[in-house]
């Protein structure tokens, strides 16, 4: 899916290599990586700690300050190429179905951000509402939200019935692009968000990995502060408008029996 999706974009390589280009490496390979990529341009150092900056720039000048300097500059990756709603399929003897969509979304610095990221939330709730508890359709159903510097959404789903439950994905895409969510219920799923970060961040690892994605996604560390406020800005009319905006032109991989697909299912997206 993240191939169709991202064709002929950096998001598009399988960051931990395929079976083919794992055997291919050679010693030669991993000795240029080496002295190529680990170098001080490409390193942000993160310390989350009971520790002063003092005697961790003395470690670093002991250490990885030896290394060399590298010509290396960290810039966003350009938005991919828009692309039309399409589908890759791949025939499987399996006892499921399995479907994953991606759609493009905006940039960490956009105001959209947020908004997308709850709005992916809402139609996960909806999804697993209509499609496992009323219809039994699937043991798996939601929509994630694919945090990076540009961001991503999706749906996904595994089930029997494809092209029901896609038409199920359709309708609930179409309700909340049009119909405004519930406030209260808005704000009740807002704060679980913000319950959610409290807990993910409660070690000092987790804390460093937040703060270094917010330096390099959004230039500045310190905007990983603005995460809980951000996100109480979030207005149902925000919802409905990154759905409008975003929620569409679907890159669909399909695994399984394909004679129980219909094509026109996911290009309607």
């Amino acid at each position: 899916a993240d191939s169709a999706a991202y064709a002929g974009h950096p998001y598009a390589r399988a960051i931990g290599g395929s079976e083919k280009s794992i055997v291919a490496l050679t010693r030669r390979q991993l000795v240029q990586f080496q002295a190529t990529q680990m170098v001080r341009s490409r390193m942000l150092i993160v310390v989350v700690g009971d520790v002063e900056r003092a005697r961790v720039e003395r470690l670093i000048s002991r250490t990885l300050a030896n290394l060399p300097l590298g010509t290396y500059k960290w810039t966003l990756p350009n938005p991919p190429m828009p692309h039309a709603a399409s589908l890759v399929t791949v025939p499987r003897d399996l006892p499921t179905n399995y479907i994953l969509g991606y759609y493009e979304g905006p940039p960490a610095t956009s105001p959209d951000y947020q908004a997308l990221r709850v709005a992916t939330a809402v139609l996960s709730g909806r999804l697993f509402s209509e499609v496992r508890d009323q219809r039994n359709l699937s043991y798996a159903v939601n929509a994630p939200f694919v945090e990076r510097a540009l961001a991503g959404g999706g749906l996904y789903v595994t089930t029997g019935s494809p092209d029901t439950v896609l038409d199920i994905m359709r309708t609930e895409v179409g309700h909340l692009g049009h119909a405004l969510v519930d406030p209260d219920a808005l704000q009740r799923l807002v704060q679980q968000f913000i319950t959610e970060y409290f807990l993910d961040n409660e070690t000092n690892a987790d804390q460093a990995n937040f703060l270094a994605r917010a330096e390099l996604y959004r230039g500045d560390y310190r905007a990983g502060e603005r995460f809980v406020s951000e996100l109480r800005k979030v207005t149902p009319q925000d919802v409905r408008r990154v759905t409008q905006k975003y929620m569409h032109d679907i890159a669909f991989a399909y695994v399984g029996d394909t004679t129980r697909l219909s094509r026109t299912a996911v290009t309607g997206f």
